[in-house]
């Protein structure tokens, strides 16, 4: 009978290089978002 073995997977190396664009599109849209309610509530005052 053959024996099974559970596959393992190739161990990858964590990169904090692929979470800094991450965090710049994060912050940038909060920005963004940000400026925008401020142009309404600064439009909308009398």
């Amino acid at each position: 009978m053959a024996k099974i073995k559970p596959v393992k997977g190739k161990k990858k190396k964590e990169s904090r290089k692929s979470a800094i664009p991450c965090f710049v599109l994060i912050i940038s849209g909060m920005a963004l978002l940000s400026l925008l309610f401020y142009a309404i509530l600064r439009s909308a005052a009398p």
